[in-house]
């Protein structure tokens, strides 16, 4: 799952200087370095106002210390090379922005494109493709609004969390802080019934047959414990390659196998709207990451090439999806797993499984962190949490969504409640209401067919988190 498997990921903390301004302006030379974990965001780019643990509480060279209350975290640009003198650095964004979209939930799209049908699911990622670079626009424009007026700073603006805080108030904050819990702990449901699942195919058949889902989840749980007790975030750039190498090599492995069984293209629908929660879910975690990349286009020395990129980086995710969802699809039939690595055989399919498990295992800490650090700052507002404080909560954390996890059906149900209502809600739902209070707040409010689009844009989005509970 995201990294759902995520997961990756990006700061949404407020930056203690202002780097270069988002399009069309002078441009920062040096550049943002993080981790896109597992090859994908983790959510971990929103921010608890909480100071941060002594283990990461160090400044990078040529940067303020952040206010005590504030913390960066982790980011979910990517750990690429730094640009050279000349580079744009719209290549390393477009790679970046690749590798936060694809994780663990893309193991999903088969399963997708089987329940919602070939027809109904393409059109799905071509939508929400356009959706999402409209949405990514008016993110854009938002910041570039409120700066030109003088109603923020860059750094004020660069993560998302501040530019909710500065466009809305307040309340803008508050709402950050809920959805990144609330996502966090649906990714982390996800993490371990992926690993559960993965883990029980990876058994002789017949002692497969005697494990259930939340059967190996309790024999899994004493290891989602200690990494949940992990406060350090030391090793990110070496576990980002893992995890980048271990999704691409799964995903090609998949198809191989897929393409090795008869086609059953007849045998999977052309449409079927009544599993719109679990498809939409499941293109809608992929897709809508714009919480995450504010930190891919901090690191760029040319921001003007930010939407470009993006833009680029989308259609070849779009692509890429496509391509895999079918594939799996008509290889596994209308059957397929919600967890399609699970279906794969003999050795190289037993080492995918192994692989993936542990890059979800090592991921997990970083993926949670953000949300695990609000948490911890509700029972120790203000202050770094004590460490028998700290455990108990992040023992808590894990407990609650361990118990969910052996209540939910599969894998594709989480992403479907997930994508479709917090990313969806963030991504979509968000960033036209972020514009229009934007301009609002500045003096000159959206008129004519920009109103019109921000409130196009806004009821689609808030209707897809309706079907996805409904449906």
């Amino acid at each position: 799952m995201p990294a759902m498997a995520m997961t990756r990921a990006v700061a949404l903390s407020r930056p203690a200087t202002a780097p270069a301004p988002l399009r069309g302006r002078a441009a920062a030379r040096a550049t943002t370095r993080a981790a896109v974990v597992g090859g994908r965001r983790t959510i971990v780019s929103i921010v608890a106002s909480a100071p941060a643990p002594r283990s990461v509480r160090r400044v990078r060279p040529g940067r303020a210390a952040a206010p005590r209350g504030e913390r960066v975290a982790m980011s979910a640009a990517s750990s690429a090379a730094p640009a050279g003198a000349g580079d744009t650095g719209e290549t390393a964004a477009i790679v970046n922005v690749v590798k936060a979209i694809f994780g663990a939930g893309g193991f999903a799209l088969p399963w997708a494109f089987a329940q919602g049908g070939t027809v109904l699911v393409t059109a799905c990622l071509l939508s929400s493709y356009w959706f999402a670079i409209k949405a990514l626009e008016m993110l854009v424009q938002s910041q570039e609004t409120l700066i030109a007026a003088g109603k923020a700073t860059q750094a004020e603006v660069q993560t998302y969390a501040g530019l909710t805080q500065k466009a809305i108030g307040p309340a803008g904050d508050v709402i950050c802080r809920v959805l990144n819990v609330i996502t966090c702990f649906g990714i982390t449901v996800g993490y371990m019934i992926f690993v559960a699942d993965t883990c029980i195919s990876m058994l002789p058949a017949a002692q497969a047959a005697t494990y259930t889902t939340a059967k190996m989840l309790t024999y899994n749980l004493p290891v989602w414990l200690f990494m949940a007790w992990q406060r350090s975030i030391a090793g990110v750039n070496l576990i980002s390659l893992f995890g980048t190498t271990t999704v691409a090599l799964s995903m090609i492995w998949v198809m191989i196998s897929a393409l090795r069984n008869p086609l059953q293209l007849a045998a999977i629908p052309l449409a079927d709207v009544s599993q719109f929660s679990g498809f939409f879910g499941t293109v809608a975690f992929l897709f809508f990451i714009h919480f995450t990349l504010f930190s891919v286009q901090e690191g760029m020395p040319e921001k003007k090439y930010f939407l470009s990129a993006a833009n680029k980086a989308f259609l070849i995710s779009m692509a890429i999806s496509l391509v895999f969802g079918l594939v799996g699809a008509v290889g596994y039939g209308r059957g397929v797993s919600s967890v399609v690595v699970t279906m794969l055989t003999g050795v190289a399919g037993l080492v995918v499984k192994g692989l993936l498990a542990l890059n979800l295992w090592s991921t997990f800490p970083l993926m949670a962190r953000s949300s695990l650090l609000i948490c911890e700052n509700v029972v120790s507002p203000g202050k770094e949490a004590a460490l028998p404080v700290s455990l108990a909560v992040r023992t808590g954390f894990v407990c609650l969504a361990a118990y969910l996890a052996c209540n939910v059906p599969n894998f594709g149900a989480v992403l479907g409640l997930v994508g479709g209502v917090c990313c969806c809600a963030m991504s979509v739902f968000m960033p036209p209401i972020i514009l229009y209070k934007s301009k609002e707040l500045c003096g000159t409010p959206a008129a004519g067919g920009e109103k019109g689009m921000i409130g196009f844009v806004a009821l689609t989005g808030f209707v897809c988190m309706i079907l996805s509970v409904v449906l």
